[in-house]
C-alpha cells in the first residue's frame, strides 16, 4: 500500500474507535463510602455500606476487622419496591467509627456473597490527625429524644423545636420536626404522609438528608416516631418566629385523611458584639486552621500544592474563605473549596479543604507566610483567631534557565530578531526559519483516496454526535421517556397478570397507578380521588373518562381489602376493562 494512504486509514481507525460509545457497566451490588477522608481523633467517621439486590431479603455484608477503629454505633434502613412483579431492595448500613490513633488508617474491603458470587469493595484510606482529647459522640446512633408532651393518647401528633432558642447571628441551630403515629392506626399507614416545611424566613436553611426512626411509649400507647432535621443559620438579629410545619395525611379507603400542624417556634437572635478583627468574615463557632504542602523542594515553574483545612463546629457552610497573602515570585491559582458538614449534638461540624496551586518564578529559599482566621466563639462570647505555621520551601533553577545560559548569538540573516538570551524563560528561539519549504512528493491532499478516507470517520462522528444528543435529551427529560414507555410497561404487566394466578385486584391497582404516575410525572398512590381527578382534568381528560379511572381504582381497593373471596370471572373482566381503559387513556393523553 502506498505510504500516502497509510496515514488517512490510521486516522480513520483511531477516530472510529474514539467515536464508539462506552458500554454501560452493571453497578456492583455492594458499595462502601465514608462521609469524610480527613478527621481528628475527636471526630466520628460514618461508614455507609449499601446493598442492592433483586430480592426481598438480601444477605448482610461482612465487615473487615476495622483495625484502628472502634464501632461506637450503627443503624440500618431499607427500601423494597415491586415493579411489574419484580422485587428489588436496597439496604443501607451506617456504622459510626471512632479512630483510635492518628495517622493514615485504612478500612479494608467489605465483602458480600450473592447468588454464589462474592463481591468486594475497594479499600478506603482516611487521614487522622491528633485532636484535643474531647471525643465527639456518634450523633446518628443516638436515640430519638422525643418530647411528645401533647400526645394525650392521640393517634397522630406532630411537634417542632430548635436546639438553641437564643443563638448569635450566624450561629447554626437545628430545627427538628417529629411525627408520632400510634402502632394501632393501621388505616393511616396505607399512604405516605407529605411533609411541608415552613418558609424559614430570616434563616439560611439546609435540609438534612434521611430521617430518624424510633419508638415512644406514652399514656399506654406505643408510637412510631419519625424525626426530620433542618440546619438553620440566622441572617438577622432580633425576634424571629418560625411558622408551623404541616403534615398532610392522604386519604385512603379507611380514612378521610387530614392535615396536622406543629406549633410555631420563637427564636431570639443575638447580634455579634463590637470589636471584630479586620479579617473577620462572619464565621461563628469553634474553628481551627491547618496548612501544609505536598512537597517542600521544587524547581522553577514546577508547581506545589498548598493544602489548607478549616475545621470545627459552626456555620462551616457559610463561613468566609481565609485571606490569602501575596507571595513574591510565585504565581497562585484559585481552587474551589470542598466542604463536608453534618449535624452533631445540635450543632454543625465539618471541614472546608482548599488546594491552592503555587508556581515559583525564581530560584531561592522562600517562606509561605502563616495564615490567620478569625471567628466568633458563642460559648466564650468573644472573637478568637487561629493561625497556621509558616512553611519553608526551597526552589532550584529549572532546566530552561540552565539551557538558556549557552545561547548568545543570532542566526545569520536574522537581523533585528532577538537572540535567545534576550527572550523570557517562557519562550525560546531555537532555529531560524528557512526561506521556503519544498517537497519532491505531490501533496497528500491531492489524492481522492485521502478525502474518501476522511469521509468515513466524519460520518461516524456526525452519527455519534446525534446519538449523544438524543441520549442527553432523554437523560434531561426523563419524564418524557417514562411517559412514552408507560403503555408498554402496562401491557407487560397485564400479560403477566393474565398468566399468573394471584390477587388480580392488587395487580390492576398497581398497573393503573403506575401508568398514571408515569403519564402525570408525579406519584398518584397517595392522592385522594378529588386530587387525582383534578390532576387528570388539568391534562385535558374528559369528565367521563376521569370517572371511569376513579371508579376502577375504587373497585380495586374494595376488592383488595374485602374479606369475601374474589370472583374469577369478575377479575378476568376487570383485566379486560382496565385494558380498554388504558386504550382510551392513551388516546386522551
Amino acid at each position: 500500500m502506498p505510504a500516502k494512504t497509510i496515514l488517512p486509514l490510521a486516522l480513520m481507525t483511531a477516530l472510529m474507535l474514539a467515536a464508539a460509545p462506552v458500554l454501560a457497566q452493571t453497578p456492583a451490588p455492594v458499595t462502601a463510602t465514608v462521609d469524610r477522608t480527613s478527621l481528628t481523633t475527636d471526630d466520628i467517621l460514618t461508614l455507609t455500606v449499601s446493598v442492592t439486590a433483586d430480592s426481598a431479603n438480601p444477605p448482610q455484608p461482612v465487615l473487615p476487622g476495622l483495625s484502628g477503629f472502634t464501632v461506637v454505633g450503627s443503624n440500618t434502613s431499607s427500601q423494597i419496591s415491586i415493579i411489574n412483579g419484580v422485587i428489588s431492595s436496597q439496604l443501607i448500613y451506617n456504622y459510626q467509627l471512632q479512630p483510635g490513633h492518628s495517622g493514615q488508617l485504612t478500612i479494608d474491603p467489605v465483602s458480600l456473597t450473592l447468588n454464589g458470587q462474592t463481591y468486594t469493595t475497594a479499600p478506603i484510606t482516611v487521614q487522622v490527625s491528633p485532636g484535643t482529647g474531647a471525643p465527639t459522640p456518634a450523633q446518628p446512633s443516638r436515640p430519638i429524644t422525643a418530647n411528645g408532651s401533647g400526645l394525650n393518647g392521640q393517634k397522630t401528633y406532630v411537634e417542632a423545636e430548635v436546639s438553641n432558642a437564643t443563638p448569635y447571628l450566624g450561629e447554626p441551630i437545628v430545627y427538628t420536626f417529629r411525627y408520632y403515629q400510634a402502632l394501632d392506626a393501621f388505616d393511616l399507614m396505607l399512604n405516605q404522609p407529605q411533609f411541608e416545611p415552613p418558609a424559614f424566613t430570616g434563616f439560611w436553611s439546609e435540609t438534612q438528608p434521611g430521617q430518624k426512626q424510633g419508638q415512644l411509649q406514652a399514656d399506654g400507647v406505643l408510637y412510631n416516631v419519625t424525626e426530620l432535621s433542618t440546619v438553620l443559620v440566622p441572617t438577622r438579629a432580633g425576634e424571629i418566629t418560625i411558622e408551623p410545619a404541616k403534615l398532610v395525611l392522604p386519604g385512603s379507603f379507611f380514612n378521610r385523611g387530614g392535615e396536622l400542624q406543629s406549633q410555631p417556634v420563637s427564636v431570639t437572635v443575638k447580634p455579634l458584639p463590637a470589636g471584630a478583627p479586620a479579617n473577620f468574615g462572619g464565621a461563628v463557632g469553634q474553628f481551627q486552621l491547618e496548612a501544609g504542602t505536598d512537597i517542600t523542594q521544587t524547581k522553577v515553574n514546577e508547581p506545589i500544592t498548598w493544602h489548607v483545612t478549616l475545621s470545627g463546629r459552626g456555620n462551616i457552610n457559610t463561613a468566609a474563605d481565609p485571606v490569602w497573602p501575596d507571595v513574591p515570585n510565585w504565581r497562585s491559582f484559585e481552587s474551589q473549596a470542598t466542604t463536608t458538614a453534618q449535624p452533631q449534638n445540635g450543632q454543625m461540624a465539618g471541614s472546608k479543604t482548599y488546594e491552592r496551586l503555587l508556581v515559583p518564578q525564581a530560584a531561592g529559599k522562600y517562606t509561605l507566610p502563616a495564615l490567620e482566621y478569625s471567628y466568633f466563639d458563642p460559648a466564650l462570647g468573644q472573637y478568637q483567631t487561629t493561625r497556621t505555621e509558616p512553611i519553608q520551601v526551597g526552589v532550584e533553577p529549572g532546566q530552561s534557565d540552565v539551557a538558556a545560559g549557552g545561547y548568545t548569538a543570532s542566526a545569520p540573516g536574522d537581523a533585528g530578531r532577538p537572540t535567545p538570551a534576550t527572550l523570557t524563560s517562557d519562550f525560546r528561539y531555537l532555529k531560524p526559519v528557512p526561506g521556503s519549504l519544498r517537497s519532491g512528493l505531490a501533496p497528500l491532499t491531492r489524492s481522492p483516496l485521502y478525502w474518501l478516507a476522511w469521509g468515513i470517520p466524519l460520518a461516524a462522528l456526525i452519527g455519534n454526535l446525534f446519538w449523544q444528543r438524543r441520549q442527553n435529551y432523554w437523560a434531561t427529560n426523563a419524564h418524557l421517556a417514562r411517559s412514552s414507555l408507560a403503555r408498554k410497561k402496562a401491557d407487560r404487566a397485564l400479560a403477566w397478570a393474565r398468566h399468573n394466578s394471584g390477587d388480580h385486584y392488587e395487580a390492576v391497582h398497581q398497573i393503573l397507578t403506575a401508568y398514571l404516575a408515569d403519564k402525570l410525572n408525579q406519584p398518584v398512590a397517595g392522592l385522594t380521588r378529588r386530587a387525582l381527578a383534578e390532576a387528570l382534568a388539568g391534562r385535558g381528560l374528559e369528565p367521563e373518562l376521569i370517572e371511569r379511572v376513579t371508579d376502577c381504582l375504587a373497585e380495586t381497593e374494595l376488592g383488595r381489602f374485602s374479606p369475601a373471596a374474589a370472583d374469577g370471572d369478575r377479575t378476568l373482566h376487570l383485566l379486560n376493562d382496565v385494558e380498554q381503559l388504558l386504550n382510551d387513556l392513551e388516546k386522551a393523553f
